[in-house]
Protein backbone atom coordinates (compact mmCIF):
# COMPACT_ATOMS: atom_id res chain seq x y z
CA UNK A 1 0.00 0.00 0.00
CA UNK A 2 2.88 2.38 0.78
CA UNK A 3 4.32 2.21 -2.76
CA UNK A 4 0.98 2.10 -4.61
CA UNK A 5 0.84 4.86 -7.29
CA UNK A 6 -2.58 6.13 -6.15
CA UNK A 7 -2.91 5.18 -2.48
CA UNK A 8 0.79 5.34 -1.54
CA UNK A 9 2.69 8.09 0.22
CA UNK A 10 4.00 9.54 -3.06
CA UNK A 11 0.63 9.84 -4.76
CA UNK A 12 -0.07 13.21 -6.45
CA UNK A 13 -2.89 13.84 -3.95
CA UNK A 14 -0.72 12.96 -0.97
CA UNK A 15 2.39 14.98 -1.69
CA UNK A 16 0.65 17.71 -3.76
CA UNK A 17 3.86 18.27 -5.73
CA UNK A 18 1.82 18.87 -8.87
CA UNK A 19 -1.00 20.89 -7.31
CA UNK A 20 0.01 24.08 -9.12
CA UNK A 21 0.06 22.21 -12.40
CA UNK A 22 -3.40 20.79 -11.60
CA UNK A 23 -4.83 24.27 -11.03
CA UNK A 24 -3.22 25.79 -14.14
CA UNK A 25 -4.03 22.98 -16.58
CA UNK A 26 -7.53 22.05 -15.48
CA UNK A 27 -9.29 25.16 -16.81
CA UNK A 28 -9.99 23.63 -20.22
CA UNK A 29 -10.22 20.02 -21.37
CA UNK A 30 -7.95 20.73 -24.34
CA UNK A 31 -5.25 22.07 -22.01
CA UNK A 32 -5.67 19.05 -19.72
CA UNK A 33 -5.19 16.67 -22.65
CA UNK A 34 -1.99 18.43 -23.71
CA UNK A 35 -0.81 18.39 -20.07
CA UNK A 36 -1.45 14.65 -19.87
CA UNK A 37 0.58 14.11 -23.04
CA UNK A 38 3.51 16.24 -21.87
CA UNK A 39 3.51 14.53 -18.45
CA UNK A 40 3.68 11.09 -20.04
CA UNK A 41 6.41 12.23 -22.44
CA UNK A 42 8.62 13.99 -19.89
CA UNK A 43 8.28 11.43 -17.09
CA UNK A 44 8.83 8.33 -19.18
CA UNK A 45 11.52 9.66 -21.55
CA UNK A 46 13.47 11.31 -18.71
CA UNK A 47 13.54 8.10 -16.68
CA UNK A 48 14.41 6.08 -19.79
CA UNK A 49 17.25 8.44 -20.74
CA UNK A 50 18.59 8.51 -17.18
CA UNK A 51 18.49 4.70 -16.89
CA UNK A 52 20.06 4.16 -20.32
CA UNK A 53 22.69 6.77 -19.57
CA UNK A 54 23.87 4.73 -16.62
CA UNK A 55 21.94 6.54 -13.94
CA UNK A 56 25.11 7.02 -11.91
CA UNK A 57 24.57 10.66 -11.12
CA UNK A 58 26.56 12.21 -8.31
CA UNK A 59 24.62 12.51 -5.08
CA UNK A 60 25.37 16.23 -4.78
CA UNK A 61 23.93 17.42 -8.12
CA UNK A 62 21.44 14.70 -9.05
CA UNK A 63 18.32 16.89 -8.88
CA UNK A 64 19.93 19.62 -10.99
CA UNK A 65 21.01 17.11 -13.66
CA UNK A 66 17.53 15.57 -13.74
CA UNK A 67 15.96 19.01 -13.92
CA UNK A 68 18.09 19.96 -16.94
CA UNK A 69 17.50 16.59 -18.59
CA UNK A 70 13.73 16.79 -18.10
CA UNK A 71 13.71 20.43 -19.29
CA UNK A 72 15.55 19.37 -22.46
CA UNK A 73 12.98 16.61 -23.06
CA UNK A 74 10.12 19.05 -22.40
CA UNK A 75 11.75 21.36 -24.95
CA UNK A 76 11.67 18.56 -27.52
CA UNK A 77 7.94 18.15 -26.81
CA UNK A 78 7.46 21.90 -27.26
CA UNK A 79 9.24 21.82 -30.64
CA UNK A 80 7.15 18.86 -31.81
CA UNK A 81 3.98 20.66 -30.70
CA UNK A 82 5.21 23.83 -32.46
CA UNK A 83 5.55 21.88 -35.71
CA UNK A 84 2.02 20.56 -35.28
CA UNK A 85 0.34 23.81 -34.19
CA UNK A 86 2.36 26.96 -33.34
CA UNK A 87 -0.49 28.80 -31.62
CA UNK A 88 -1.32 25.82 -29.42
CA UNK A 89 2.32 25.45 -28.42
CA UNK A 90 2.50 29.11 -27.40
CA UNK A 91 -0.66 28.73 -25.35
CA UNK A 92 0.80 25.69 -23.57
CA UNK A 93 4.38 26.94 -23.20
CA UNK A 94 4.14 27.93 -19.53
CA UNK A 95 2.90 24.63 -18.17
CA UNK A 96 5.16 22.66 -20.52
CA UNK A 97 8.06 24.45 -18.83
CA UNK A 98 6.50 23.74 -15.42
CA UNK A 99 6.42 19.95 -15.90
CA UNK A 100 10.21 19.43 -15.37
CA UNK A 101 9.95 21.23 -12.01
CA UNK A 102 7.03 18.98 -11.04
CA UNK A 103 9.04 15.92 -12.12
CA UNK A 104 11.98 16.99 -9.98
CA UNK A 105 9.79 17.93 -7.00
CA UNK A 106 8.07 14.55 -7.04
CA UNK A 107 11.45 12.82 -6.47
CA UNK A 108 10.35 10.10 -8.87
CA UNK A 109 13.81 9.11 -10.02
CA UNK A 110 15.01 8.60 -6.45
CA UNK A 111 12.19 6.07 -6.01
CA UNK A 112 12.50 4.22 -9.32
CA UNK A 113 16.27 4.42 -9.70
CA UNK A 114 16.72 1.07 -7.97
CA UNK A 115 14.50 -0.78 -10.49
CA UNK A 116 15.57 -2.12 -13.85
CA UNK A 117 14.89 0.03 -16.93
CA UNK A 118 11.54 -1.46 -17.97
CA UNK A 119 10.04 -1.40 -14.49
CA UNK A 120 11.33 2.15 -13.85
CA UNK A 121 9.75 3.41 -17.07
CA UNK A 122 6.46 1.66 -16.30
CA UNK A 123 6.40 3.18 -12.79
CA UNK A 124 7.08 6.65 -14.19
CA UNK A 125 4.43 6.11 -16.86
CA UNK A 126 1.84 5.11 -14.25
CA UNK A 127 2.62 8.15 -12.10
CA UNK A 128 2.44 10.50 -15.09
CA UNK A 129 -0.85 8.98 -16.25
CA UNK A 130 -2.26 9.25 -12.74
CA UNK A 131 -1.40 12.94 -12.47
CA UNK A 132 -2.69 13.53 -16.01
CA UNK A 133 -5.98 11.78 -15.26
CA UNK A 134 -6.44 13.87 -12.10
CA UNK A 135 -5.91 17.03 -14.17
CA UNK A 136 -8.37 15.74 -16.77
CA UNK A 137 -10.95 14.89 -14.09
CA UNK A 138 -10.73 18.42 -12.70
CA UNK A 139 -11.06 19.84 -16.23
CA UNK A 140 -14.14 17.70 -16.90
CA UNK A 141 -15.78 19.40 -13.92
CA UNK A 142 -14.43 22.93 -14.34
CA UNK A 143 -15.00 23.59 -18.03
CA UNK A 144 -18.62 22.40 -18.43
CA UNK A 145 -19.72 24.12 -15.22
CA UNK A 146 -17.54 27.24 -15.48
CA UNK A 147 -17.59 27.92 -19.22
CA UNK A 148 -20.63 25.90 -20.38
CA UNK A 149 -18.48 24.37 -23.10
CA UNK A 150 -16.14 21.53 -23.98
CA UNK A 151 -12.91 22.08 -25.89
CA UNK A 152 -10.53 19.77 -27.72
CA UNK A 153 -7.04 20.55 -29.07
CA UNK A 154 -7.82 20.31 -32.79
CA UNK A 155 -11.61 20.62 -32.90
CA UNK A 156 -11.89 23.80 -30.87
CA UNK A 157 -14.61 24.76 -28.44
CA UNK A 158 -18.16 23.39 -28.41
CA UNK A 159 -20.63 25.51 -26.42
CA UNK A 160 -23.80 23.93 -25.10
CA UNK A 161 -25.29 26.76 -23.00
CA UNK A 162 -25.43 30.53 -23.46
CA UNK A 163 -24.46 31.27 -19.86
CA UNK A 164 -22.20 29.31 -17.55
CA UNK A 165 -24.05 27.84 -14.55
CA UNK A 166 -21.24 28.21 -12.00
CA UNK A 167 -18.74 30.88 -12.98
CA UNK A 168 -16.75 30.22 -9.80
CA UNK A 169 -15.10 27.23 -11.48
CA UNK A 170 -13.59 29.46 -14.19
CA UNK A 171 -11.12 30.95 -11.74
CA UNK A 172 -8.19 29.43 -9.89
CA UNK A 173 -10.11 29.74 -6.62
CA UNK A 174 -12.74 27.34 -7.97
CA UNK A 175 -9.99 24.91 -8.92
CA UNK A 176 -8.50 25.15 -5.44
CA UNK A 177 -11.90 24.50 -3.87
CA UNK A 178 -12.36 21.42 -6.05
CA UNK A 179 -8.81 20.27 -5.33
CA UNK A 180 -9.36 20.75 -1.60
CA UNK A 181 -12.60 18.75 -1.57
CA UNK A 182 -11.06 16.05 -3.75
CA UNK A 183 -8.02 15.79 -1.50
CA UNK A 184 -10.19 15.59 1.62
CA UNK A 185 -12.32 12.79 0.13
CA UNK A 186 -9.20 10.98 -1.07
CA UNK A 187 -7.52 11.18 2.34
CA UNK A 188 -10.63 9.95 4.16
CA UNK A 189 -10.84 6.90 1.86
CA UNK A 190 -7.11 6.35 2.23
CA UNK A 191 -7.30 6.51 6.03
CA UNK A 192 -10.20 4.04 6.04
CA UNK A 193 -8.23 1.65 3.83
CA UNK A 194 -5.14 2.01 6.04
CA UNK A 195 -7.16 1.42 9.22
CA UNK A 196 -8.84 -1.68 7.74
CA UNK A 197 -5.42 -3.04 6.75
CA UNK A 198 -4.12 -2.52 10.28
CA UNK A 199 -7.04 -4.47 11.79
Amino acid sequence: MRDHPFWGVHSPLTSLAGSGLMVICSGRISTALIACAVLVWVYSVTVLAAKLGGGNFPQWGREAILLFLSAFIAGIFFILLWIFDPLLSLECAFFILLVPAVFTASALYARVGKYDTLEAVSQSLSEALLLGMLILALALIREPLGHASVSFPVLGQIRFLDAAPLKLFQSASGALILLGYGTAVYRSFRNQATNSEDD
